[in-house]
């Protein structure tokens, strides 16, 4: 048993010793392009398919049975250098041009990987081979153009050019390139010969003329540089870019009136799209925001554009953005009015809208709009804002606190928040609501520790209640210090001593509020009379008492006080 166990094994070693050596002479023998082919093919359906792995097995198998098969390294190197397998994708196609030297397409993706891994020496090598053999192919030129561009070799770039226009003829983009290599050199007389020629040859060609004025500018040459932009009028009074070449001109001479006029132009040429004008429009006007005249060139051009562009609702904005500065608020709302006619979702539209008519004391529009704006911009806070003051003046206050505490919360500018509170402080205040009144101020303070208005307020406010005394004289005194001589804050400070107690002061800052005060309140004017009161001084307390009588505005106790 053992034996036939041993005779067992060697038959079968030496059945697998065959079929290797069968499969080695599949590989070692002749060349098998029957399945070359069929590994090949399988190779190019695997590529169409974007198997990039399929493909790279595909066609190595295609070489194992055909190692001399240039078309498999063609395709191997294409898949390799997707893989990122750099270097075999590159030794792939050296070695497909070396077995099939003659064939462009090799020689063409050799370059590719000369021009990629920047060996522009053996790139320009090979093109000036492949130029030689084929003269007439413009691509292989043009990549020969480039490559003498990148190593700065302009002559040869030049030289290649003029070989490339025998070809394809005159060529504006070569002509550009030509000119670029020119300027790079500094060689400024080269591109104004080479505009001239070209003017010579394309004599109602207006782009050449508006480069070669601004050849003629740039080297000083303005008068030359005038006359040329005169002859682009000439040949072509509606060119779009004329106007603002000539703005450039006049500007950069000094001449600021000539260089406006430019711009009315721009704006009027019907040739000219209206984003170009526009930009060029914001580029004046940020340069020449201090000129005296600037006021003045706003509404010429904002008529400007209603004249050529009716339809376009920029005339409307900017005009009515002129007269908002110059205080007609009847004129600026009937324009923003027909902005928004064009374009209804504009924000600058209905902010300027609503300032006007805020302005215009017209109360019910500007809470109308300013919820109608809601709808397009139902997280900005300056609608909420409008509309909140509008209803509080219309005695809405439900409405306005509303609004007011919506508004509040969409804003996270600590100044803005602060308007909020401190309108609404006010608000709760009128309506008897003290502690929210107190909480709204003091948020208020928290954002805007220097506002003077809720600082004496505030004070005030806590001095009627006679609470947090102290606190409210370091507001008082705060607002007084932020905002010297206001009658006003000098009466708050001076009552909030006075309810202290500490008499003689308030006694000295009301002498100094009633000082400044030609025509004091009856309020200011009966708590003078209250602190006299409390010094001892009757008589002089009843005669300031029946002052406030007089002026109107004293306190509902203030009769009984004088009985």
């Amino acid at each position: 048993m053992k034996y036939k166990v041993i005779l067992l094994f060697f038959a079968l070693g030496c059945t697998m010793w065959g079929f290797a050596q069968q499969m080695e002479s599949e590989f070692k023998g002749q060349p098998d392009k029957k399945k070359n082919a069929i590994y090949f093919s399988n190779g190019l359906q695997s590529k169409y398919r974007e198997d990039n792995e399929g493909a790279i097995r595909n066609f190595e198998q295609a070489l194992r049975y055909m190692p001399d098969d240039a078309a498999s390294m063609f395709e191997l190197s294409e898949q390799y250098y997707n893989a990122g397998r750099i270097e075999e994708a590159f030794n792939m196609i050296q070695q497909a041009t070396q077995l099939e030297p003659e064939n462009k397409w090799y020689q063409m993706r050799l370059g590719l990987f000369y021009r990629n891994l920047d060996q522009y020496n053996d790139f320009i090598k090979l093109y000036e081979s492949l130029t030689k053999k084929y003269p007439d192919d413009p691509d292989m030129l043009s990549e020969l153009i480039d490559a003498y561009l990148v190593t700065e070799n302009y002559s040869k770039a030049i030289e290649k050019m003029d070989l490339l226009e025998q070809i394809l003829g005159e060529n504006e983009f070569l002509t550009e390139q030509r000119l670029s290599i020119y300027k790079r050199q500094g060689n400024n007389k080269k591109v104004i010969s080479e505009l001239e020629r070209l003017i010579e040859q394309n004599p109602d060609n207006v782009r050449y003329y508006g480069l070669l004025a601004q050849e003629y500018a740039e080297n000083g040459k303005e008068k030359d540089a005038l006359k040329t932009y005169e002859k682009i009028k000439e040949i072509n009074p509606e060119n779009p870019y004329i106007n603002i070449s000539l703005l450039e001109f006049y500007e950069k001479n000094g001449d600021n009136d000539k260089a406006f006029n430019e711009l009315l132009g721009a704006i009027r040429n019907k040739n000219l799209d209206i984003t170009t004008k526009a930009n060029t429009y914001d580029y004046w006007m940020q340069k020449n925001n201090q000129s005296k005249q600037i006021n003045e060139q706003v509404k010429q051009c904002g008529e400007a554009f209603i004249e050529t562009h009716p339809d376009n609702k920029l005339g409307y904005l900017i005009l009515g953005s002129y007269y908002m500065v110059n205080e007609n608020a009847a004129q600026a709302k009937a324009l923003h009015q027909q902005a928004l006619a064009i374009d209804s979702t504009d924000f600058r539209a209905w902010q300027n809208l609503i300032v006007s008519e805020s302005r215009l004391e017209e109360n019910e529009a500007v809470r109308d709009h300013a919820v109608a704006a809601m709808k397009y911009y139902p997280m900005q806070p300056v609608f909420y804002w409008y509309a909140g003051v509008a209803n509080a003046v219309l005695k809405n206050n439900e409405d306005a606190i509303n609004y007011l505490e919506k508004g509040r919360r969409y804003t996270s500018d600590k100044l803005q928040m602060a308007e909020f509170d401190a309108f609404l402080g006010d608000i709760y205040h009128q309506q008897g609501d003290e502690e929210k009144a107190f909480d709204a101020y003091d948020r208020t303070l928290r954002n805007d520790p220097d506002n003077a208005l809720v600082l004496n307020n505030y004070a005030y406010y806590l001095s009627l209640k006679g609470e947090r005394l102290e606190e409210a004289l370091q507001m008082a005194i705060h607002a007084n210090e932020l905002v010297p001589d206001n009658v006003y804050y000098l009466d708050t400070y001076a009552w909030v001593l006075y309810k202290l107690g500490r008499y003689k002061e308030a006694e000295k800052e009301m002498k100094k509020c009633l000082g400044l005060d030609k025509n004091p309140s009856g309020a200011n004017l009966e708590h003078y009379g209250d602190i006299l009161l409390k010094l001892g001084k009757e008589n002089e307390a009843k005669e300031y008492w029946n002052k406030a009588q007089q002026a109107g505005g004293g306190s509902k106790d203030l009769e009984q006080k004088l009985k």
